[in-house]
């Protein structure tokens, strides 16, 4: 097993390389074959899996496992960045369920991209997003995570912005490009923050770069050194850099409207990989959050805020991909609960139920939207329980997961309202139940919308066949089979709590969807649902606020300070214009301008000592 680990950096050297061959491939018209970009594709989806399924089983059978591997990056002075690879038990699991998400949505999407004009362009994209991915949760300290940050960033945007003749897909990707860059921009700050107070205070060259496999000790020189001020500032500032990634509130707008791009894109974003970045980010620097109590209890305040504000906007939609996306909101907000008032290991094991879920429901919504031609909106689905029977039936299981009535996810919500109840979080265990509800509702009212009844589109619908299906099993199988590696409490309490409150949700959207006659709404209610509590206005207003105040520094920078540029222009040209006429080359005019020159400056000095004189005597 050393040989995996030994050479895991490979891991993000093989995507990297079938970009570059899919992409070169593309521009020199040399692959044209969707089969040739599907092989190039699969290969390497697959030799991450071996390398990454490999590593995993070394770190689990040795407790404690810890291999770092680098190279020598720059050298300045006594600065020594370098780059490598840094394997423990965090980034082995994370990389293998990121590696198995990955390579089931590349299957799915050799049927789903079919046809498509892109086709080549897509799996060019899905590659490099591997290399960002792998990249991130395989370094070996901070600088070098930062790196992979923006590249994932930049490869989101492009897998976002995909079909970017649509001008809403076009604004869409934009939207997620801008508002990851206000949390990166924090991130970045932080780290150079932290980097500084270690510098200066400690003069310590080797922790500059922030070092994963020295963190504990790196996080209490940055704590002795400062105050709880400035402690808790360089904390809030890296945190702002995983909300931005997770979408956690108030930069949680952007994932919504991600849901432009394809469905597969859907599906890797919203499981795995980039919004569980943030995540991955506060466990890597857990050991210096958890210095300060206040800035845990800020990541769980976070959490709390955007699980209720998404889960409540979910009750309403009727888009099959924003009501999905809502719900991941949501429970990346309850993975941030976790991690702000449980234990790493608790957010850790809902991350993963919650990855192989919501991947599972992406597809299957993928499989519906295809069926109906591309439509979204549930108000004209319907009878898909007769017409696809399997994908039902996932589907099924995928509610059952994440409303944490029975599988995967029964198991990593049981943990997280033992640990809130454990802890004595009493006022969060209330909203955590408050959120299951709505989190069962929604998502039962979306399958009763979908696969019950009779279908309502206007459209003939497609037929599905292969992967489209295949796929969501296999997730199926994976969410069901977690459920018996994951540890239980045995709580009764707990366990009678959960299905007290999960039967009660289901049987409301039943009562209330099931036939979906005579729904009444209540219009305030409603319209916060629909709009997300105004979200999205409240974002256009501070981007107006800021418009008009680029306008007012332009109108000052142009008419003030560009004023006062011209007027001293001018000075000097009316100066240099006077004294280029007085450069006659004749001695006397010199004799005669040196002569005035020193009587205009005798008789200010005179003038200025009978002031003085005046001045005194008066006094």
């Amino acid at each position: 097993m050393s040989f995996f680990v030994e050479n895991l950096y490979t891991v993000i050297l093989i995507p990297f390389w079938a970009f570059i061959i899919i992409l070169l491939g593309k521009l020199f018209v040399v692959i044209k074959s969707p089969k040739t970009v599907n092989i190039i594709s699969i290969i390497s989806v697959f030799y991450c899996l071996v390398f990454s399924l490999g590593t995993f089983i070394q770190t689990f059978m040795e407790k404690g496992f810890v291999f770092e591997n680098s190279i020598p990056f720059i050298i300045v002075s006594k600065f020594n960045f370098t780059l490598g690879t840094y394997i423990d038990g965090v980034s082995a699991w994370f990389l293998l369920l990121a590696v198995i998400v990955s390579m089931l949505v590349h299957i799915y999407s050799f049927y789903y991209m079919r046809g498509d004009s892109g086709y080549i362009r897509f799996f060019a994209l899905l590659n490099l997003f591997n290399f960002s991915m792998f990249g991130l949760i395989l370094s070996q300290n901070l600088f070098q995570l930062y790196i992979f940050w923006e590249l994932v960033g930049v490869s989101s945007y492009l897998l976002i912005g995909f079909w970017y003749k649509k001008e809403d897909v076009s604004v869409a990707a934009k939207k997620a490009f801008i508002i990851n860059r206000i949390g990166d921009f924090a991130f970045l700050s932080g780290i150079i923050l932290s980097a500084y107070i270690i510098l200066s205070n400690l003069e310590n060259y080797a922790s500059v770069s922030l070092p994963f496999s020295d963190m504990s000790a790196v996080s209490a020189q940055i704590y002795g050194c400062t105050s709880d001020g400035i402690f808790i500032l360089t904390c809030i500032l890296l945190l702002l850099g995983a909300v931005a990634k997770s979408a956690q509130f108030p930069l949680h707008t952007w994932l919504i409207d991600a849901m432009k791009g394809p469905t597969p894109v859907s599906a890797l974003i919203h499981s795995a990989t980039m919004v569980a970045a943030g995540v991955f980010l506060i466990i890597r620097l857990y050991p210096l959050f958890s210095l300060n109590n206040a800035v845990l209890s800020v990541i769980s305040s976070i959490g709390i805020i955007t699980a209720l504000i998404c889960s409540y906007a979910a009750l309403t939609q009727t888009d099959i991909k924003k009501v999905l996306a809502y719900s991941t909101n949501a429970q990346l907000g309850l993975m941030f609960l976790a991690l702000g008032s449980c234990s790493v290991t608790v957010a850790m094991f809902h991350l993963t139920s919650h990855a192989l879920a919501k991947a599972m429901l992406f597809l299957t919504a993928g499989t519906v939207i295809y069926t109906m031609n591309s439509n979204q909106n549930i108000l004209f689905a319907g009878g898909f329980r007769k017409k696809l029977p399997i994908v039902a039936f996932t589907f099924l299981i995928g509610i059952f997961s994440l409303s944490g009535v029975s599988f995967s996810g029964f198991s990593s919500k049981e943990m997280i309202i033992a640990g809130l109840m454990d802890g004595h979080h009493y006022i969060y265990a209330l909203f955590f139940i408050f959120i299951s509800f709505m989190t069962t509702y929604y998502l039962f009212r979306l399958y009763f919308y979908v696969f019950e009844g009779e279908y309502r589109g206007e459209s003939e619908t497609k037929k599905t066949y292969g992967a489209l299906i295949f796929i969501p099993v296999v997730f199926a199988l994976c969410t069901v089979l977690l459920w018996f590696a994951l540890p239980k409490s045995g709580n009764i309490l707990f366990v009678t709590i959960n299905y007290v409150v999960a039967l009660f949700a289901a049987i409301a959207a039943y009562l209330i969807y099931a036939h979906q006659n005579n729904i009444k709404k209540i219009p305030v209610l409603y319209n916060i649902s629909l709009n997300a509590f105004y979200s999205d206005k409240v974002n256009e207003y501070i981007a107006a606020g800021y418009k008009k105040l680029s306008k007012l520094f332009y109108w000052t920078e142009k008419y003030i300070f560009g004023g006062i540029t011209f007027i001293s222009s001018l000075f000097v040209r009316m100066f240099s214009c006077l004294f280029s006429k007085m450069q006659t080359g004749n001695v006397q005019s010199y004799l005669a301008y040196s002569l005035f020159i020193l009587m205009f400056c005798f008789g200010g000095i005179l003038f200025v000592y009978s002031l003085i004189i005046y001045f005194s005597e008066v006094q």
